[in-house]
This record gives C-alpha cells, structure tokens and sequence, in this order.
C-alpha cells in the first residue's frame, strides 16, 4: 500500500467538509470509513473514503426515492 493514499481524520474532515464533532458522532455510530490504527494514530485509506462516498449516495437516493414512493405528508393544523 503507498502512504500516500491515507489520509488523517482532519484531512477526511476537511474535504467532506464537516467538523471534527461530526466526526466524533458518526465513529461512535460506526459510521465512518474503515479506518486503520496503527500506535493510536488514525489514518483512513482514499479507497475506504470513496467507497464510503458512494455507499452514502446510494443510501440517499434509496431515501429519497422512498419518500417519493409515499406521496405528500399529511397537511397537519
């Protein structure tokens, strides 16, 4: 495997663009990309990221038709 393709948490952070909070909530879920640890320190592969990208797409557009499948909510007063 070639170092280059790990990246850290801040790196996988910043370029899904969400916190490190937000972080911290999806690994308590289990819910973030494979992640590998090695001494404490955490790195994450590219491949696991892009695959985790994908997953998520999936799971959205599986929601969303989901939803269009039900029809309009309710009108609720």
């Amino acid at each position: 495997m070639d170092i280059m393709h790990l990246m850290t948490v801040a790196d996988f952070c910043q370029t899904i663009g969400i916190s490190r909070s937000t972080w911290h909530k999806l690994k308590r879920t289990g819910k973030t990309p494979a992640i590998i640890t090695a001494g404490g320190i955490q790195r994450i592969r590219r491949e696991a990221v892009e695959e985790w990208i994908a997953e998520n797409e999936e799971r959205a557009a599986a929601d969303t038709a989901h939803k269009a499948s039900e029809g309009p909510s309710p009108l609720t007063v």
